[in-house]
């Protein structure tokens, strides 16, 4: 899989690698391993001095003007698929952060965002698992495995081994397209394929034959890297020829558009002009079913899911790993795994026991589905063979099998390729109540699938959420028998209201019709007694919406008494968050929660994961529901005791639950960093900020004490109290207490 991150956050690192040989039957066969040892999760960062600029429709080029000459830059890039999309080079030394605040005030600009880095992480093999043999196709139980814990390629094979006429694009760093094992599936653009030099098929790319390099703004897609050449085998090594290996796929086509460097590493707008080009093939007549991506990282890109939604557009699958930070992507969203499109397919990986790899994200409402990640031999450069771990290794697997079900029926389209992929995996333990579908991917399942059902919650994510008189909540469920919808509707029932009818019929919420996928939106027209609702699915699950009242909270300078706590690490990374599960319940703005949502950058909340960087003045429409703002601030947690802490102190019924962000630096300020804590009270609605340090110093004096943080307490959309907006106002060893509606007056004595 492949973590990124914006270029002034970290810098990129490199893979470093040392080589064994050993002899697999009669193949000679070089292992690549890299030689560091465990996961790590990289920090966001991005393309210096470059602007991902979409412009409402109309009019464009005077809007474009317009925004350049605000900024002084140029135009670097325009999309042929993709309307009013382009890349600015800005001038050197500009901020890419204020252009794109500075981008976003213009009018008819629908939105701006940095060019975010994505790079490759393969992670080290340990010599165990140097096993020669293709487990994930076929596993008897070799080297310890588990018989059957594979996707049963062999009995796949008797029904079909794959089709020339099937296109699987590899989108990484690369294939080295001379591999004896690949050269006879690779795709070949036969007009394209003379090295003239000329654009001979006119689609804008000289000698494009087996398709193109952003990276590096050329035609050839040759891997420099070996991971793409990697996934590439795993898809569609040939078959029956008596060399190395065997894919997916005996038999396929493999387009190249490599966007990754030597490093690994790439950017977002290059990953989009991939997604550009494969687009561009596919309205040219080729038979594109699916691109494979093992790769992520970065901050949501919405130039990114356009692409990706323009492949839904064409009928082509985005197969995407879920990533390898042992992360759960529910809390907190991996892209771009995690992007919420009809056509993604985001894969977790599992070992040769059925066990989910140790690494391997998860995420009960937003991975899909399990694929072999650990220890999987295939192809590398310069006709070499490595045994490679990542769910990098488990994405090529699901594209494959999508192959496979396009070969075997052409006319399937995306859906009832996607459904069939999910309804004929194997359920694993593993993989309950890790993904969606509760399922490890299975080829011939797919292929032969009769009457298998999978009913399954997406939305809420969350089994608790905040609601508010009159506003959406979104509520859908997977419900396929085999490849497609296993019922005309999905009922959920509501407490004290009347039930929610899910249709899968394309009509918004609801994304695409015919995926399997029934959405509708629960609008809460009363407060219930007890302040909330119970929304139970036709499986027995059960999501409670806690009403909010517009009542907003009040807040008092208060004595200062600091929480001391050892707390349990959360180990953020920059523009990330994880769930504190509290052993009682939190009582805020008239609800109850027992689930919260931490995020580095000095935030809480009680509805899903939000990790922006960018805080904003309170209400924030951008936040889903209530927040907790303590010190929303550009922070950036580190190793060791420089992080994010959580800890309940007390005893029944005085409670406390402390969340405490420690010695965190700020972003590009250097090593000085702030100390401050949330204390929520057991059977209370108050809060208290608690600030033990609130300077940077260094470079970053003019942000000390909130000069560019957000303070306050948000409790809907549109009802907040905000204590300051990038201004100086909390000092060291001062403190801040919340109330809401009359807590106040029921406290005579000090609460504290």
């Amino acid at each position: 899989m492949v973590s990124g991150s914006p270029t002034e956050h970290c810098p990129t690192r490199n893979l470093r690698y040392h080589v064994a040989v050993v002899a697999i039957a009669s193949i000679s066969v070089v292992l690549t391993i890299p030689s560091s040892g465990s996961a790590q999760t990289a920090t966001p960062d991005y393309v210096p001095n470059e602007l991902i600029v979409r412009f409402t429709p109309g009019d464009t080029g005077s809007k474009l003007s317009t925004l350049l000459e605000k900024l002084g830059a140029a135009q670097q890039t325009q999309f042929e698929t993709l309307d009013d999309l382009f890349v600015l080079r800005l001038p050197p030394g500009f901020d890419v952060l204020s252009a794109t605040d500075q981008a976003r005030e213009l009018d008819g600009v629908a939105y701006a965002e940095p060019n975010f880095v994505v790079r490759t992480q393969v992670l080290p093999n340990d010599p165990s698992f140097n096993d020669p043999d293709l487990w994930g196709l076929r596993n008897t139980g070799q080297a310890g495995g588990t018989a059957g814990a594979d996707i049963d390629g062999p009995a796949a094979w008797d029904i079909t081994v794959g089709s020339n006429d099937v296109v699987v694009v590899v989108i990484d760093t690369g294939i080295d397209y001379a591999h004896p094992d690949l050269a006879a599936n690779m795709f070949r653009n036969t007009a394209d394929c003379n090295s003239n030099g000329l654009d001979d098929d006119g689609n804008g790319y000289a000698d494009d034959c087996h398709g193109i390099d952003t990276a590096n703004d050329d035609s050839d897609p040759l891997d420099d890297n070996n991971h793409g050449t990697h996934t590439a085998g795993t898809i569609g090594a040939v078959g029956n020829n008596g060399v190395g290996v065997v894919g997916v796929n005996w038999n396929v086509k493999l387009m190249a558009c490599k966007f990754l460097s030597s490093s690994g590493s790439g950017s977002t707008a290059d990953a989009v002009t991939c997604l550009d080009y494969v687009a561009l093939m596919k309205d040219r007549g080729f038979n594109i079913v699916a691109t494979s991506n093992s790769w992520g990282g970065g901050g949501f890109s919405q130039a990114l899911a356009d692409a990706i939604e323009a492949q839904r557009q064409r009928g082509i699958l985005f197969v995407a790993a879920a990533g390898d930070d042992t992360n759960n992507n529910d809390a907190s969203p991996h892209y771009p795994a995690s992007y919420d499109l009809p056509n993604v397919i985001s894969v977790a990986a599992t070992t040769r026991t059925d066990a989910q790899s140790s690494f391997s994200n998860f995420g009960r409402r937003t991975v899909h589905v399990g694929a072999p990640g650990s220890s999987i031999l295939s192809t590398t450069r310069n006709s070499g063979y490595s045994v490679f771990n990542g769910t990098s290794m488990a994405t090529p697997h699901v594209a494959g099998v999508a192959a496979l079900l396009k070969a075997h029926d052409p006319g399937r389209d995306w859906r009832a390729i996607r459904s069939l992929i999910f309804a004929g995996g194997e359920s694993t333990g593993a993989m309950a109540g890790t993904t969606i579908t509760g399922k490890r991917l299975n080829a011939y399942g797919a292929l032969t699938c009769s009457n298998s059902t999978v009913f399954s919650r997406v939305k809420p994510t969350a089994n608790t959420v905040s609601g508010t008189l009159g506003t959406a909540i979104v509520v859908s469920a997977l419900n396929i028998n085999c490849a497609v919808g296993a019922s005309a509707t999905v009922v959920v029932n509501v407490s004290g209201a009347s039930p929610l009818t899910l249709l899968d019929d394309g009509i918004a919420p609801d994304q695409a019709a015919g995926d399997g996928v029934y959405t509708a939106s629960f609008i809460p027209a009363f407060v219930p007694s007890g302040n909330q609702f119970t929304l139970t699915f036709p499986d027995g699950g059960t999501v409670t919406v806690q009403m909010q009242s517009e009542v907003p909270y009040t807040v008092a300078a208060s004595a200062y008494t600091y929480r001391t706590i050892a707390g349990t690490n959360l180990n953020l990374g920059d523009d990330t968050s994880d769930q504190v599960l509290s052993p009682f319940p939190i009582l805020f703005g008239g609800g109850s929660f027992n689930t919260l949502f931490v995020s580095s950058n000095g935030t809480v909340n009680f509805a899903s994961a939000f990790n922006s960087f960018s805080n904003q003045v309170l209400p924030a429409s951008s936040v889903d529901g209530p927040l907790v703002a303590p010190f929303w601030d550009d922070l950036l947690p580190g190793s060791g005791g420089r992080n994010v802490f959580w800890a309940a102190t007390g005893s029944t019924p005085n409670r406390e639950l402390v969340i405490e962000w420690r010695d965190v630096r700020g972003f590009g300020c250097g090593d000085g960093g702030v100390t401050f804590q949330v204390v929520f009270f057991e059977g209370s609605s108050r809060v208290l900020f608690n600030y033990a340090d609130t300077t940077f110093g260094g470079s970053c004096t003019s942000s000390d004490r909130g000069g560019s943080a957000t303070i306050g307490i948000q409790v809907t959309a549109t009802r907040a109290t905000q204590h300051s907006f990038n201004t100086q106002t909390v000092d060291p060893s001062s403190a801040l207490l919340w109330t809401y509606g009359d807590t106040l007056m029921t406290w005579t004595d000090d609460p504290l």
